[in-house]
């Protein structure tokens, strides 16, 4: 899947006003997240940033195939405990 013309999205107010949970992957995000409403958790996902990675081709390949399989693990973590806390 080709996503090179994805762009992030910057947060607002409004976002934030609909929002229970915010995680950020990045050291950047965590010290520059906006404060965030009373009723709005932050989690921080201390990623390796695969764009940063050297080697080969096959190499850095390596390095964004371990980011995707770490953030799919943690995002299934994460629903198994938001389904957890809304069945208790």
């Amino acid at each position: 899947m080709d996503i090179s013309n994805q762009e992030s999205t910057k947060v607002t107010d409004e976002m934030l006003a609909q929002t229970d949970l915010v995680v950020t992957v990045c050291g950047h995000a965590d010290e520059h997240c906006p404060i965030l409403p009373p009723d709005t958790a932050k989690e921080h996902w201390p990623l390796e940033d695969p764009a940063k990675a050297t080697g080969s081709e096959e190499e850095i390949m390596v390095q964004f195939r371990a980011t995707r399989d770490d953030v799919k693990a943690r995002v299934q973590e994460l629903l198994q405990r938001l389904r957890n806390t809304e069945s208790a």
